[in-house]
């Protein structure tokens, strides 16, 4: 009998370990969380322009569908070539952007497919249905099966490298399709080379893709190398010129593409594909090194554990499924964007168009920093401070061999992209959070240079335009430059990171000077109108004006929208505005009329969270006194602006920004840009942990989600009476604890303000 309780009791005791053991491996199933397919679909203006397709964290290779809706390829859906609405695939490309507004890359299309090479060569022959019941994506890895054919298509992949799996009916003759003529959105390439060594069972060759951001340079060239594990039984080039030849094994020109015939197969068809911005030699390199044999489950693990490291710094208890799949989505999306463009060796091809060595470090591109200067960069400044580092040595690199500090570069070009010198922003924030492993010499001295001086004529890159008018009347002279109030309030927020940087820097006459210059925002408001508008160069205010009217004088905005901007100087605008009780009246007319328009096809003219201007101004209620609010309308936002969904964006994710505001807010905490301050609200979770580098940030919320008001807060087990908290505070290691109500409390109401100017 005793023996008997002896076994039972061991044998409970293991029947717990492993029920806590599974317990505790599915709860920490991160990866498993993330629906890739959020942010896919959306319609006008509400379309978030994210792909399922299967990348690594920063990688240059992602690779997945470009798709189509009956033959028809809204412009507006298919930035990254994938949107959720669509029933076609045309192809798996290699390369695309995440979340943007505009279209290009889409390199190197590859399409498998049965039957008649000659009549499959050609798109309209390729094109194939497919459901999204067949589909299955995770980080690293995303699979459909094609309907027309039966073939069922995998991908994986790791930064510069796509591997792919096919596998074709039995009974069919299994052809592969190498399309070089295609690009997103169906456009076609403006040049492309293709060999072919059938033998060895290898293809490579370039394309130059010439989209909305890489025309403006004059295209850009990729680079391939690929290789198939099956035998070619025949194979096919066509081009615009000289139509299908069987056997041929090189040509160039628009309208390039090739076929490869296999038989019947009885195993799936393997092809691995290697791209490089360097040569054909560097995408070869690429390819031995990081995928040296054929075995495809072990690169998909090496890409999923690839994942696991940027979605564990961050772990939370409690919350929905729902809530916990928008959360973890959006830190996925925020580790697509910049693009690590390191290739094999340590090299990178720069803006001057020759090789540069990194020196050990990592050389990013493709910086959304309109956009991501707001949020994604602090974010990455918390979680990924080496990364943060090697991002601004990167732009600094990119500075020294173009002229300029860009602010949307993409491959190795400028693009020119959107207003402002938000690069300066970036720079100063990390700097004054403590990083300091880059060239901060250089970087200081090309700020000082795009904010003083106007940029040659011709140059790719036009800095500041109208820059002399802003230095003489104070602000953008809306009869002489575009965008202009607004331009003049991007102006004055950089040139506040300016000061910044360089009070930081102890350059304190150039200190004096820019923050003097950070005041400029107030020389276009209308104390009449109660707005920033358009002035002209004699000093009147232009009219007609009408503050909903979309664009006509604002970068993707209108007046309310830019009436919020230089939140680093709350009491001067609450002094411009006529106090802050007037302040909170207008956000609150600004938040009420907003949320009245639930689609998001078309842009709100009030507060519109699918678009960056005014994505902070919940948090401004906080500077106002009124920290409640800012707890109503932020909960808000993340409740109808976000879903867990294909259309669970608001708008384009712009590289990871509207991911980026759902990880801050949901966690509590929220950046000022430029400064070392987190302005406060209710977390989602009751408990969130941040793996920071020198320490966990804790932060305990008993009542989360269902209490979203603020009560009191401690922060080490001390009251804390203000709405905000410093960089410094948090970043060696913290707890944050927050005791929550259902109903709004007095907690902050009397915040002091904090001090924003480094001293």
């Amino acid at each position: 009998m005793k023996r008997n309780w002896k076994s039972f009791f061991c044998w409970f005791l293991g029947f717990c370990f492993w029920v806590v053991f599974f317990s505790f491996k599915s709860g920490a199933d991160v990866v498993g969380e993330v629906n890739v397919f959020t942010g896919t679909g959306g319609i006008g203006f509400g379309v978030g322009s994210t792909s399922p397709a299967a990348c690594v964290p920063f990688g240059m290779v992602r690779l997945g569908p470009d798709t189509s809706w009956n033959g028809i390829n809204p412009i507006f859906a298919h930035n990254v070539g994938y949107w959720y609405v669509d029933n076609e695939i045309r192809g798996f490309s290699h390369t695309r952007l995440s979340g943007i507004g505009v279209t290009d890359y889409g390199n190197f299309r590859f399409m498998p497919a049965v039957g008649n090479p000659k009549k499959r060569i050609d798109q309209s022959g390729y094109i194939s249905k497919f459901s999204h019941n067949d589909e299955s994506a995770h980080p690293g890895y995303y699979s459909v099966i094609l309907k027309d054919s039966g073939i069922k298509a995998e991908f994986t992949a790791t930064k510069d490298a796509g591997f792919h799996k096919y596998t074709y009916p039995s009974d069919q003759n299994a052809l592969l399709i190498v399309d070089l003529g295609r690009v997103v959105l169906d456009r076609y390439a403006c040049g492309a080379e293709l060999k072919i060594d059938a033998k060895s069972g290898e293809v490579w060759g370039w394309q130059k893709v010439c989209g909305s951001f890489t025309a403006r340079a004059g295209g850009v060239k990729y680079y391939f190398f690929s290789r198939m594990n099956q035998p070619v039984n025949k194979f096919g080039i066509k081009n615009s010129e000289s139509g299908i030849r069987e056997g041929i094994e090189e040509a160039s020109g628009k309208d390039l593409a090739a076929y490869f015939e296999f038989g019947t197969l009885n195993k799936p068809l393997l092809v691995k594909v290697g791209i490089s911005l360097i040569s054909v030699e560097q995408a070869k390199k690429n390819l031995d090194d990081q995928i040296p044999d054929w075995d495809f489950d072990k690169l998909l693990a090496q890409a999923e554990q690839a994942w696991e490291a940027p979605l564990r710094k961050i772990e939370l208890k409690g919350g929905t499924n729902d809530q916990r799949s928008i959360f973890y989505s959006a830190l996925y999306h925020s580790y697509i964007m910049p693009t690590d463009l390191t290739e094999s060796g340590g090299v990178y091809l720069g803006f001057d168009n020759k090789v540069h060595s990194t020196g050990g470090r990592v050389y990013y591109s493709d910086f959304s920093i309109w956009d991501t200067f707001r949020n994604l960069h602090p974010l990455l400044v918390l979680l990924e401070p080496e990364r943060s580092q090697d991002m601004i040595q990167s732009l600094v690199w990119m500075s020294e061999q173009g002229g300029y500090i860009p602010r949307w570069p993409t491959a190795n070009i400028y693009t020119n992209c959107m207003t402002g010198t938000y690069g300066d922003c970036v720079i100063a924030d990390a700097y004054i959070k403590g990083l300091r492993n880059f060239d901060v010499q250089t970087a200081y001295e090309k700020m000082l240079l795009v904010a003083n001086e106007p940029t040659p004529e011709g140059h790719p890159y036009n800095g500041r335009p109208g820059i002399d008018y802003y230095k003489k009347l104070g602000y953008l002279p809306s009869d002489k430059v575009g965008s202009a109030p607004s331009s003049t309030e991007e102006y004055a927020y950089a040139d506040f990171c300016i000061a910044q940087l360089a009070s930081a820097m102890a350059r304190d006459e150039d200190a004096k000077i820019f923050y003097e210059r950070a005041g400029y925002y107030k020389n276009t408001y209308d104390t009449n109108s109660g707005f920033f508008r358009p002035r002209k160069s004699d000093g009147k205010f232009q009219t007609p004006f009408f503050p909903t009217l979309w664009g006509a004088y604002y970068t993707e905005g209108d007046a309310w929208h830019w009436l919020w901007t230089n939140w680093y100087d709350p009491s001067g605008l609450a002094e411009l505005m006529g106090g802050k009780e007037k302040v909170i009246a207008k956000l609150n007319i600004f938040f009420e009329k907003g949320s009245r328009k639930k689609s998001n096809f078309l842009w709100n003219t009030y507060y519109w969270h699918g678009n960056e201007p005014d994505m902070h101004a919940g948090y401004m209620y906080s500077q106002m006194g009124r920290p409640d609010l800012t707890q109503k309308w932020v909960r808000w936002v993340m409740e109808n602006k976000y879903k867990n969904s294909p259309d669970g964006l608001a708008g384009n994710d712009d590289a990871g920004t509207m991911s980026a505001w759902y990880i801050f807010s949901a966690l509590g905490f929220y950046p000022l840009a430029g400064t070392d301050i987190y302005y406060l609200t209710a977390p989602l979770f009751p408990d969130a942990v941040m793996h920071l580098q020198k320490g966990d940030l804790k932060i305990i919320a008993p009542g989360a989600p269902d209490k979203i008001y603020i009560k009191s807060v401690k922060l080490n087990g001390k009251e804390l009476n203000r709405v905000w908290i410093r960089h410094n505070e948090i970043i060696n290691g913290a707890v944050l604890e927050f005791e929550l109500s259902e109903e709004p409390a007095d907690w902050g109401k009397n915040s002091p303000e904090p001090e924003f100017r480094v001293r």
